[in-house]
């Protein structure tokens, strides 16, 4: 078996160097909270990001997380109440299938990647139509691109596919719970401002995550009490998906200020070199902290390359 060498792998597509046999939770992922924010309304609460879908893609971003507001047939982006826009001038609204089309670009020019769409409904009347709505305007055009199993994946079974992860209910009469994509819909909102812990979700009866976002904590907090004791506990497996969030809007400051504090703190953490630690969501990534995350696995498995 050929093996690149690890500074040989670009950290972009870092994927398609590694064996298909390995479980995606199996390996550390790059990703961005609240996406779609570089530019939104309320920018001083509500911005998360400054970079488009295109420019996260190529900066090595495989973890979207998507938030939604449906009206009529349309699914738009937004965090909470704040509005996402296609660009500066902030004249039209984002809508769900100009996000879709550039993951489906990426994916064409990259068919051994994959990526990992975190769908919720983040405003409006919660209820279980929002994912069928979804589901039929979105999923059941082109179902072939999707990963919709609620089981985790091996890289083979999912790369050249988008992989839901289902953060809305469904109704109990629509399709399957397994075959709505991994469920990650019974998730506990971490706002506590004093509580640390991780919380797990039970996906099924065989596969479980745990995930930090205890968002609502300072940044100082935020790193040395809960994101890096989880970082140093947490041990993915096939059937254990670890999910990490960097960021948080606690304390004194907003996003833009918070994210460089725990970035920080996290570039200087040195990754596990004997197995892999998750999926990571930050505020504001830079290409060295989404090369660090991609190029671990090149690390971790160079035994295990293609």
């Amino acid at each position: 078996m050929i093996c690149f060498e690890v500074m040989a792998v670009e950290h972009t597509t870092v994927l398609s160097a590694l064996s298909g046999g390995l479980y995606l939770s199996e390996v550390n992922l790059a990703g961005t909270h609240d996406s779609a924010t570089a530019y939104c309304a309320v920018p001083k609460m509500a911005k998360c990001q400054d970079l488009t879908f295109r420019e996260q893609l190529a900066l090595g971003v495989r973890l979207l997380d998507i938030r939604l507001y449906r009206r009529g047939k349309h699914f738009y982006l937004v965090h909470g109440l704040a509005d996402c826009y296609r660009d500066e001038t902030k004249r039209e609204k984002l809508q769900f299938d100009e996000v879709l089309a550039v993951c489906k670009a990426f994916l064409r020019d990259n068919p051994r990647e994959t990526l990992v769409l975190s769908i919720k409904q983040d405003r409006g009347h919660f209820e279980t139509a929002f994912f069928e709505q979804f589901y039929h305007t979105y999923i059941e055009p082109d179902e072939t691109i999707w990963y919709l199993e609620n089981r985790v994946p091996r890289l083979s079974e999912c790369c050249g596919k988008l992989v839901l992860m289902r953060r809305c209910k469904r109704a109990a009469n629509f399709r399957t719970a397994e075959n709505c994509g991994l469920d990650f819909s019974v998730w506990e909102n971490q706002k506590s401002k004093t509580e640390t812990a991780p919380c797990e979700v039970a996906l099924s009866s065989a596969c479980i995550a745990t995930v930090q976002d205890r968002y609502r904590l300072p940044p100082d907090v935020k790193w040395a009490k809960s994101a890096k004791p989880f970082l140093e506990t947490c041990h993915p497996t096939k059937k254990h998906i670890c999910v990490h969030f960097l960021s948080t809007c606690g304390g004194a400051g907003c996003p833009a200020e918070n994210a460089p504090l725990v970035n920080a703190a996290f570039s200087e953490y040195a990754l596990c070199e004997t197995h892999a630690q998750g999926w990571f969501l930050l505020d504001f990534p830079t290409e060295d902290l989404c090369k660090k995350i991609m190029l671990s696995n090149a690390a971790i498995y160079k035994g295990d390359c293609v």
